[in-house]
């Protein structure tokens, strides 16, 4: 029992090293830019198979259920404002432009923090990197519209199971239906994460590991909608800001589950570690250290042409070669 604690106390030692508050706030601001094409085009995709009106009901309902009704309408109004009425086909085309550029600053920064957790650092930036940082964003965005789509799938059929059960038993069917959409809500939340963990960094670890930090994420992210519904429904955090509240209460709540994501994704890493996974660099990473080293020696190499140049000033002049 004592390990289990030492693993936990490596962990939340680990995360507020990392400067998570500082990381979830630049991916709250990223990502409520990135919202709008972001639903566009997730609802564009699963609509295609399902019907755009009920995959976005389906969305802002649950949406409602993290941050309440009156900002997830707020949010509906942003998609319909996005969805220019039945021109499909231009808005979605444009709506994946600025995703493009968009979901790409939010996924880049919450790639970036999760290699900073994992202590791997992206190997020097060019025009390749830049393509393939684009493609793992869209990558996800996909990931997320396929998993959407199942989910819609599992759900018709457990609510017309509902219905057919309810005809004998009522009550048991209301109580089963709570169950499955719980257990849904658990297994949805807890893949998304598993692929976060698992695509994000560039490290290569088996999924067994990444799922295990995911449900330990699912359970600490579930705990928390409750704790962050009640705590919007009583203190109402937004209130001052008058009519960009529902904008600040979506701001304060990927702000809190960016916070949860980081100690999930830092207790994958200490899990990892206590349990000696192996753990190995892909193509696009490098030990983090290594950048740091040669950061130290350009530095070494500027302080000792200033300290050039300080003493030629000292001697009265500097030549066109010193400077």
């Amino acid at each position: 029992m004592k390990k289990y604690f030492t693993l936990l106390q490596k962990t939340i030692q680990q995360w507020l090293k990392n400067s998570p508050f500082e990381q979830s706030a630049v991916i709250a601001y990223y990502t409520l830019f990135s919202l709008p094409s972001l639903l566009v085009i997730i609802i564009s995709i699963a609509g295609y198979f399902f019907g755009k009106s009920n995959v976005q009901n389906r969305i802002i309902t649950q949406l409602g259920e993290f941050i309440g009704m009156d900002t997830a309408q707020s949010v509906e109004r942003i998609i319909t404002n996005v969805s220019i009425e039945d021109s499909s086909t231009l808005t979605v085309l444009i709506s994946f432009g600025t995703l493009v550029f968009g979901a790409t600053g939010a996924f880049f920064q919450l790639k970036k923090a999760m290699n900073v957790i994992w202590s791997v650092r992206e190997k020097k930036s060019s025009i390749f990197m830049m393509i393939i940082n684009r493609v793992i964003s869209l990558g996800m965005i996909l990931v997320v519209g396929f998993m959407l789509m199942v989910s819609l799938v599992i759900n018709t059929v457990v609510t017309a199971l509902g219905d057919y059960i309810s005809q004998f038993a009522p009550d048991i069917s209301a109580v089963g239906l709570q169950v499955v959409n719980f257990l849904l809500s658990y297994l949805f939340i807890g893949c998304l994460f598993a692929a976060i963990f698992k695509w994000l960094p560039d490290i290569k670890i088996r999924w067994r590991v990444t799922f295990i930090g995911a449900s330990f994420t699912t359970i600490l992210f579930l705990i928390a909608v409750y704790g962050l519904g009640f705590y919007f429904g009583q203190s109402n955090p937004a209130s001052v800001f008058g009519g960009a509240s529902s904008v600040i209460l979506v701001m304060l709540w990927i702000y809190y589950s960016c916070l949860i994501l980081f100690l999930g994704a830092e207790f994958t890493v200490q899990y990892a570690l206590f349990k000696e996974e192996k753990i190995e660099f892909n193509r696009f990473g490098e030990p983090a250290i290594i950048q740091k080293l040669e950061e130290l020696k350009q530095e070494q190499i500027h302080l000792k042409q200033r300290d050039r140049l300080f003493k030629k000033l000292e001697e009265g002049g500097i030549s066109e070669n010193d400077k």
